[in-house]
């Protein structure tokens, strides 16, 4: 699980250090930070991920705007198996393009380097820590992206598999169709890519339909299941059964539909698997008695030690169930840096986590 991330010279985040719970609540004021959080991880993570160059993510142009410094740093520290991994990367302006470029790219695992990315030259080791290759690569992308897998560098394998299931969700139900024109086996940030990503889920991991299912029908009089139909070569079409000859389209369903789908399909697809899960504003298209058994759920499976979960939300629902307990605040006076508070409630206030949060009581 993700135990700290310190991001300097990215947006809003200067010296920010986060140290986040298995599961955490992340609220505060429009403007606070919030959704550049989500940003941020998403970047780092489709950084290492995938190898693309820095210019693919317009990384300097995000730099903060009230500082004059040309580095910005990412540093990552992540639990994994009870082993504590340290990635940081730290990135810089190059030539007269400006492109970005690694200054350095390091990997520590139990305090003892595994990978290092410096001066256009990548070093690894093998799990017995010693030097295993050197060679030169583009100082324009990711490293650590290149590493093959090997059986003598599980080490860095894991971190890899682990961070490449770092999932970012912000939901865009009005982007979300039936179309599926392939087996999508990344999810996109929004979540559009739905029923290509779940073409991929249902053969890769038909097990996981049963629980998807029966959540769905807990949600919905008369749901029954989701399935694929052909509309073509190579081309499906996601639809909802709700029983006799009542069958929509993925793409037909109500904006709360297509979000609570995709919810529980997180849940079990993702969490359940024991992945990290950062979701932006889960409820805004789910009324308040729909929420709450999703809560339960992601409680109920987060306590198991099963994956890790932050959610930023406003949710009342959200707020009054996790915010006494795993609530943290993000906090920026006027356009300053971000910082992170606990929520600092009083347990004999007559008055529910979310009224003391509307009222900005909280902090007192």
């Amino acid at each position: 699980m993700l135990t700290r991330l310190y991001i300097d010279n990215f947006r809003c985040f200067v010296n920010f250090e986060y140290k986040p719970a298995r599961r955490q609540l992340i609220f505060g004021s429009n403007g606070a930070g919030k959704s550049s959080f989500l940003d941020a991880l998403w970047l780092l993570q489709q950084v290492v991920w995938t190898g693309n160059p820095f210019d693919d993510f317009s990384l300097l142009s995000q730099r903060t705007r009230w500082l004059n410094q040309p580095q910005q740093v990412w540093d990552l520290e992540a639990v994994l198996g009870g082993a504590r991994y340290v990635y940081r990367l730290v990135i810089e302006p190059s030539g007269e393009l400006q492109r970005a470029r690694v200054y350095s790219e390091t990997l520590d695992f139990d305090g003892k380097p595994i990978f290092e990315f410096t001066s256009g030259k990548v070093h690894f080791y093998d799990d017995q820590f010693e030097r295993k290759v050197a060679y030169d690569l583009d100082s324009h992308r990711s490293g650590l992206a290149t590493i093959p897998s090997g059986r003598d560098t599980q080490r860095l394998s894991r971190f890899k598999l682990w961070i490449g299931g770092l999932f970012c969700f912000r939901l865009n139900p009005f982007a979300m169709g039936s179309r599926a024109e392939r087996e999508d086996p990344y999810p996109k940030v929004d979540l559009s890519n739905f029923a290509a990503r779940y073409r991929n889920l249902s053969q890769a991991e038909p097990e996981h339909d049963a629980a998807l299912f029966d959540s769905l029908r807990a949600c919905w009089d008369g749901f029954g299941f989701l399935q694929l139909q052909s509309a073509g070569e190579n081309v499906r079409l996601l639809t909802a059964d709700f029983g006799g000859s009542t069958r929509l389209y993925f793409g037909e369903l109500s904006d709360r539909q297509r979000c609570l789908t995709c919810l529980y399909a997180i849940l079990h697809f993702v969490l359940a698997k024991g992945y990290t899960v950062i979701l932006d504003e889960p409820d805004n298209f789910v009324s308040l008695r729909e929420i709450q058994p999703w809560l339960m759920a992601v409680t109920d499976t987060v306590e198991e030690a099963k994956g890790q979960i932050l959610i930023i939300s406003h949710h009342p629902e959200i707020l009054n169930q996790w915010a006494p307990d795993v609530g943290v605040r993000f906090v920026r006076e006027g356009v300053g840096p971000v910082r992170v508070v606990g929520f600092r409630g009083d347990p004999a206030s007559p008055l529910t986590p979310s009224e003391l949060v509307a009222r900005g009581w909280e902090r007192e």
